[in-house]
């Protein structure tokens, strides 16, 4: 469970023994902030055990008690007495981890608004057009504040794409991190939508491509403040920064496509990333441009066999329409004849929005009379004219 990306900052030390053995050891020494303890002690001697622990205890420390007994009284009787959480064995590593997760984190953390990260697994793949339109998806199946981040400092597209310049780019943004309240965050992002918000990057190649994780690590969390779904542009690029913000991700989305060096590529960030990701969804791989070269690409099923995994989703090649969009500046949920390309991108962006099934529906039909319930098929019909 400490391998979770969520306890990466947790220093954690392990003891054998009960409440008692506990009592014992920080008699001498101070108590952790958090200590979980296993017991199979009866309930009257738990509650005779925790008073003496209480009092060689910080009164900042937080308890997480794992028991034998399940039952309620118990449990509302040890929570009034103080513990955070109660947990009947057997003990279920999710629940646990949630249970340590909601004691330890900052409460306003855990408001924080959905981060999605995405990068190609090759240069080319097109993983910013999928962060692109993966955000517009989103803006349109849910109701929520979406903010699209470019983080590829020197090469970032997202303006372009979009037709649009923030009014103060990543960059700038970076550089005052620890400033951007409600007002700030208001004027700097670039509204493209009624619920799509934009940071578009300088596109300057004088820019290092170095960031401090510290800074961008506050940047994001500022941002997951003010808006449900923040989905964040990545370089193709493995530095300290980039690893950073895929392990603070909800969901990480990689773009390849059918060829052997792409393939190796992203098979090698999921084999590097999902170890930490037991208690989330796995990364997400994307197969685009799938069909511009029939007869030398690898097929959809071949690719999934050597990733070891289903793919997400796959991408047709559809040139005219991608190209027409970009040129317009417009996403290809905008244009005419897109179904083929924007279904699988609805399928993405409701997968990595963790809210499947809660997507706005379109005008519901028309709800029959009651008389149309219950004639033919034929004598409604004939109902149908007369009423014409």
């Amino acid at each position: 469970m400490l391998a979770d990306r969520r306890l990466a900052k947790a220093r954690p030390s392990f003891f054998d023994g009960t409440i008692d053995t506990a009592t014992h050891q920080y008699e001498g020494a101070p108590s952790a902030d958090l200590l979980v303890i296993e017991t199979r002690d009866a309930p009257d001697k738990i509650f005779e055990e925790l008073e003496k622990l209480s009092q060689v205890c910080r009164p900042e420390t937080n308890l997480i008690l794992i028991g034998a007994h399940n039952d309620v009284a118990l449990y509302r009787a040890l929570t009034k007495a103080g513990i955070r959480e109660y947990i009947p064995l057997p003990v279920d590593e999710h629940h646990l981890l949630e249970s340590i997760v909601a004691v330890v984190a900052d409460p306003a953390d855990l408001k924080l608004g959905r981060l999605v990260a995405f990068i190609g697994a090759s240069g080319g793949a097109g993983s910013t057009t999928i962060a692109n339109n993966v955000a517009w998806c989103i803006g349109k199946l849910f109701d929520g504040e979406v903010t699209l981040v470019d983080l590829d400092l020197a090469f970032g597209s997202i303006g372009i794409d979009f037709n649009l310049e923030s009014p103060e780019n990543s960059a700038q943004a970076l550089a005052e991190a620890d400033r951007l309240d409600d007002q700030v965050l208001a004027r700097i992002l670039g509204k493209y939508s009624d619920n799509l918000n934009l940071l578009t990057a300088p596109g300057e190649c004088t820019r290092p491509a170095d960031i401090d994780p510290a800074m961008v690590e506050e940047m994001l969390k500022r941002f997951r403040h003010n808006a449900a779904f923040v989905l964040v542009d990545l370089p193709h690029y493995w530095g300290g920064w980039v690893r950073h913000v895929l392990d603070q991700s909800d969901e990480i989305v990689v773009t390849a496509v059918p060829t052997l060096a792409s393939l190796r590529n992203a098979k090698s960030i999921c084999d590097t990333l999902n170890p930490k990701r037991k208690n989330d969804a796995p990364v997400r791989v994307v197969l685009n441009h799938l069909g511009e070269n029939a007869k030398t690409e690898i097929t959809a099923k071949d690719f999934a066999n050597a990733l070891g995994s289903a793919l997400a989703v796959t991408i047709p090649h559809e040139a005219t329409i991608f190209g027409q969009a970009a040129n317009t500046g417009h996403m290809v949920g905008e244009a005419p004849k897109a179904k083929g390309v924007i279904e699988p991108l609805n399928q993405l962006a409701t997968l990595v929005s963790g809210r499947q099934g809660t997507e706005k529906k379109g005008a519901p039909a028309k709800k029959p009379g009651l008389l149309e319930k219950f004639l033919p098929a034929a004598a409604g019909k004939a109902l149908a004219r007369a009423k014409a």
